[in-house]
């Protein structure tokens, strides 16, 4: 990402409706997981490595050096900058592996070098939760912003993390209440690159009254997320786990 978007994220990124949407999602899918040692592949300024240490021990690796920086000031502890494809912990040593919104980055040069560390540095029937960005059709200025070099859909990203040792547990598309006004406020962006000035992220600072709509919308989407796996979206949300060693 572009050095400013961390400043913004850290800014943001504890009241802004997507996130405070994103970590809800996430944190339900580790549930029913007992207190352990998790991963935070890519952990960004540190916002969900705050929620996830009320009730395990985490580790939060990050390439970006502006990223670790608003972690530290948090009082994360247990920081490491690297790469996503090469991260320095040994075999088998946490239980999950969270990873939101990086395999897709510019500077992960192969998402399935990336996955096949994820199952490495899991224990034998760990977990593993994704969230990626959807549909190459919705590429626009943000995407320029956060250096997007993919995007995904469903059943294509199943058969990689198949190929890559996962057994899926489940792949829903989610942000699908809000994609026909989102999406088609993509579309209208799209030419925004072309504009003077660096591209600007989707991420920014909202009227209270629009945060508030737009969260209370994912808190709705988030009570059929639970019983139903939606059939398009913004995003995808992934649960997986490396099985049990034969």
């Amino acid at each position: 990402m572009e050095a400013i978007e961390y400043t913004t994220l850290r800014s943001l990124e504890d009241t802004f409706w997507w996130y405070r949407g994103l970590h809800r999602l996430v944190l339900d899918a580790l549930a029913d997981l007992p207190p352990g040692r998790v991963l935070d592949g890519g952990c960004g300024t540190g916002g969900l490595l705050s929620r996830l240490a009320a009730q395990h021990r985490t580790i939060g690796v990050d390439y970006s050096p502006h990223a670790l920086r608003f972690a530290r000031e948090r009082g994360l502890p247990h920081l490491l900058r690297g790469s996503v494809e090469r991260i320095a912990l040994e075999n088998g040593s946490v239980d999950a592996v969270v990873s939101l919104d990086v395999l897709y980055h510019a500077a992960v040069t192969d998402d399935r070098v990336a996955l096949a560390e994820f199952r490495r540095v899991l224990r034998p029937g760990g977990r593993l939760v994704l969230n990626l960005p959807a549909f190459d059709a919705l590429r626009s200025s943000h995407d320029a912003a956060i250096h997007t070099a993919r995007r995904y859909r469903r059943a294509p990203l199943s058969r990689m993390l198949e190929e890559a040792g996962f057994v899926v547990d489940r792949i829903t598309y989610w942000n699908t209440l809000l994609f026909p006004g989102l999406a088609a406020l993509r579309f209208l962006r799209k030419g925004a690159a072309h504009e003077e000035g660096p591209p600007r992220s989707d991420v920014t600072e909202l009227p209270g009254w629009i945060n508030g709509t737009l969260h209370g919308v994912l808190r709705l989407e988030r009570a059929l997320v639970r019983r139903v796996d939606l059939p398009f979206g913004l995003s995808l949300l992934v649960v997986a786990h490396r099985p049990e060693d034969a």
